[in-house]
């Protein structure tokens, strides 16, 4: 009994041991996707936020200088 149960978790353990590189290459892999898209959402708002404040810079100092 001994021997079949030794057996089996060494099949076990080789078989995790497989895989345990590719479970640490995916979590870095996944945390660089979410930074990435994090840097790249955050990029776009300051960018859209200065493209409104710019339109409304020039709506005020058009609108005086027609007046």
């Amino acid at each position: 009994m001994k021997q079949i149960a030794t057996l089996r978790m060494t099949r076990v353990a080789t078989t995790v041991g497989e895989h345990a590189p590719m479970a640490t290459a995916c979590c870095n892999a996944c945390r660089t996707c979410v930074t990435t898209n994090i840097v790249g959402l955050a990029t776009a708002a300051l960018a859209g936020v200065g493209l409104g404040a710019a339109r409304l810079g020039r709506r005020l100092t058009g609108s005086s200088h027609e007046v």
